[in-house]
C-alpha cells in the first residue's frame, strides 16, 4: 500500500529531465513493476529497466541516481487516489466497505510489488523510504475506527493503531506469506471478524 511521499527524492533542481514524456514515464514505471514482481528488488538494475521500457539508460540516470529513488517513485505513483475511504455512517458499514475495497487494493500490481519488495528489502535507502511510505499510507485504515470512537460505537480505550493493524494483517499474510487467494469471500470473512471485535462495545 503507497502514497505521494517519495523515497530519497532527487536534489532540488533536477526535476523531470527535458524531453521525458508521460508515455516514457509510464513505460518505465510499468517495467519496474514487472521486474519487481518477477525477479525482485535485488535483481533490478536501471539498465534492465531501460531495456524493458525501450529507453536509453541515460534517460533514467538523469532522473534517478539510484534504483531506490526510482522504485520509491514507482510505488508511490498515484496510489493514494485509490485508497478506500468509506464513510457510511456506522462502524459496521464502514468495515464492510473497507474490507471489500481492500480486496481490490491488495490485488493491484503496485500493492503486490510494494509488499513483496518491503518484505525482502535489504537496501538501507529503500528500507528508510518504505518505512516512511508505509506510515504515511496507513492513515486511511485508521479513519473508520476514529469516527466510530467519536460516535460512541467503540470504547475510546481501544488502540486505533492495533485495530487498523488487525484489518491489514490478514491481507498482508495472504499476499506475502501464504499466497492464498485474496477474493471477495476473504474480504467478507475479515469484515465479519472485525465486526465481532467491535460488537460488544456497540451492544454495551
Amino acid at each position: 500500500m503507497v502514497s505521494p511521499a517519495k523515497i530519497s527524492p532527487a536534489k532540488k533542481g533536477r526535476g523531470r529531465p527535458p524531453g521525458i514524456s508521460d508515455r516514457v514515464r509510464r513505460d518505465v514505471y510499468e517495467a519496474v513493476r514487472q521486474i519487481l514482481m518477477t525477479s525482485g528488488y535485488g535483481a533490478l538494475r536501471l539498465e534492465d529497466v531501460a531495456t524493458t521500457a525501450g529507453v536509453h539508460k541515460s534517460t533514467l540516470y538523469r532522473q534517478w541516481s539510484t534504483k531506490a529513488q526510482l522504485v520509491g517513485d514507482v510505488l508511490s505513483d498515484g496510489a493514494a487516489e485509490h485508497y478506500p475511504r468509506p464513510d457510511k455512517g456506522s462502524l459496521t458499514a464502514d468495515i464492510d466497505a473497507l474490507c471489500h475495497d481492500l480486496v481490490r487494493l491488495f490485488r493491484s500490481p503496485t500493492t503486490v510489488a510494494f509488499v513483496r519488495t518491503r518484505a525482502v528489502a535489504d537496501d538501507p535507502e529503500l528500507i528508510k523510504g518504505l518505512q516512511a511510505l508505509g506510515t504515511a499510507n496507513f492513515g486511511f485504515v485508521r479513519e473508520p475506527f476514529n469516527r466510530a470512537i467519536a460516535r460512541g460505537e467503540l470504547d475510546p480505550a481501544l488502540s486505533v493503531e492495533t485495530l487498523a493493524e488487525l484489518v491489514i494483517s490478514p491481507f498482508l499474510a495472504r499476499l506475502a506469506v501464504t499466497r492464498l487467494p485474496i477474493d471477495d469471500a476473504f474480504g467478507k470473512s475479515v469484515a465479519m471478524v472485525m465486526r465481532a471485535i467491535g460488537r460488544p462495545a456497540i451492544e454495551g
